[in-house]
């Protein structure tokens, strides 16, 4: 195609269309003409632009002469910024030198607007998908549960009715077998609880208000010393910490920690275990200290892992799912938790429940 500034349709052709389009040397990407709504969509004038190149724009290399191509580019316009447009460019002969002309148009809205329309598809396809595999995850928690009940029942109750009637012919080491499956069955049974508390802590409908964490507390503490009256730990609970949250939950979740806390100081003197909060960038941060057994921050990240534990069984009771459900609850509630120990030091569990506490 031979484009001549001395043919008639020139003009209408070129100059006068509204569309913005330009004409660059082949080889050396110099520019050799532009039209008016080019200057205006790049913000140069007219002398200005005839000074550049290609290479001034961006967008790369031209394609090859030997066909026209339609391709996005992302452009640079004077003052700087950067623009996405659709250049097409056509193989010509201008001024008997072998030329491009590109015609430049910006990409359609509608076309960005189709883009997000897709995503916003794809993201509510991807989220029903995950509800279908929460619901069957539930579906199957409880079904194994129901279906492991049984038969643990009735392994416990023949081993200890072999235990009432036959205890004395089994002789000790009998005994000893039976008394060990019994111990076992109930392990068992407290990790089945465990886990369909945990699907629960992710699934129960939440009913955020206003909760005293103070009170809440307060009262935990009273019940595990009513349980161990033997034990001595002085309790050292802040005052006023309220907070919107599920009152359920959040009772829980301090169930856990202080709960660990407990457990943990079990074999130190002079137990102490402290609730409070503190501010940090603006924003509560609760936690749980204690002065007991402590872990090995090496390990940290396996905390929140489920029935994994940093003790031994022998040392500290527990089914290793607690600190999961603590980390779902945080999790439900937009905020996050996390710990600080050392070995024989004592821990310290801080988390947020990603709203302002309200200290009284």
């Amino acid at each position: 195609m031979a484009l001549r500034e001395s043919d008639a349709g020139y003009r209408e052709l070129f100059e006068e269309n509204p569309e913005a389009m330009w004409v660059c040397h082949r080889d050396t990407g110099q520019f050799l003409a532009v039209n008016e709504a080019a200057l205006r969509l790049y913000g140069y004038r007219r002398n200005q632009f005839m000074e550049l190149n290609l290479s001034h724009l961006g967008g790369g290399a031209p394609p090859p002469a030997d066909r026209d191509q339609v391709v996005p580019s992302l452009q640079r316009m004077l003052d700087g910024t950067e623009i996405k447009l659709q250049l097409s460019w056509h193989p010509v002969t201008f001024q008997n030198e072998p030329a491009h002309l590109v015609l430049a148009r910006r990409l359609e809205p509608a076309s960005q607007g189709q883009d997000l329309d897709h995503l916003r598809r794809q993201v509510t396809e991807q989220l029903a998908q995950l509800e279908v595999a929460h619901r069957e995850l539930e579906s199957f928690s409880y079904s194994v549960s129901h279906d492991l009940r049984a038969p643990l029942r009735h392994i416990d109750g023949f081993s200890r009715a072999l235990l009432d009637d036959y205890g004395d012919q089994l002789g000790s080491q009998g005994q000893e077998y039976l008394n060990r499956i019994c111990q076992a069955t109930g392990k068992m049974a407290q990790l089945i609880d465990a886990v369909l508390q945990l699907v629960r802590a992710g699934r129960s409908e939440m009913e955020p208000r206003q909760v005293d964490l103070s009170v809440k507390a307060q009262v935990i503490a009273l019940e595990l010393k009513h349980h161990e009256p033997g034990r001595s730990v002085e309790f050292d609970i802040a005052e006023g910490i309220t907070v919107e949250a599920d009152a359920k939950l959040a009772r829980q979740l301090l169930e856990i920690l202080l709960g660990n806390a407990w457990k943990f100081t079990s074999k130190t003197p002079q137990a102490q275990i402290r609730f409070g909060v503190q501010q940090e960038a603006g924003q509560p941060v609760y936690f749980v200290s204690d002065n007991g057994a402590g872990f090995d921050m090496a390990y940290a990240e396996k905390l929140f892992t489920v029935f994994h534990r940093l003790h031994r069984a022998d040392e500290f009771e527990g089914s290793g799912v607690g600190l999961a459900i603590a980390q779902r609850i945080v999790t439900r509630h937009g905020g996050r938790i996390w710990a600080e120990s050392a070995p024989g030091q004592g821990a310290t569990f801080y988390f947020t429940l990603g709203r302002e506490a309200i200290d009284n």
